[in-house]
């Protein structure tokens, strides 16, 4: 998989995990890299969901402002 990455930044690539492509992907990715298993990624999407609750005034005054990220 590392070829469908510009090779530039092959060097900054340490693992790679394919994961199942059907919805959640990137929260699979996250729990598979953390050595959660990739079934876990409802933890790592409510995690990120607390912490987004957490601190959400300096994530807006951060990235100036707020999206919409349902789109």
């Amino acid at each position: 998989m590392l070829d469908q990455f510009h090779p530039c930044i092959h060097d900054s690539i340490e693992n790679i995990v394919d994961v199942k492509a059907y919805g959640n992907c990137g929260y699979r990715a996250i729990a598979a890299l953390l050595g959660m298993g990739e079934d876990s990624w409802s933890l790592v999407c409510n995690h990120l969901l607390k912490e987004l609750a957490k601190w959400s005034d300096e994530y807006i005054n951060l990235l100036g402002g707020m999206t919409d990220l349902r789109n």
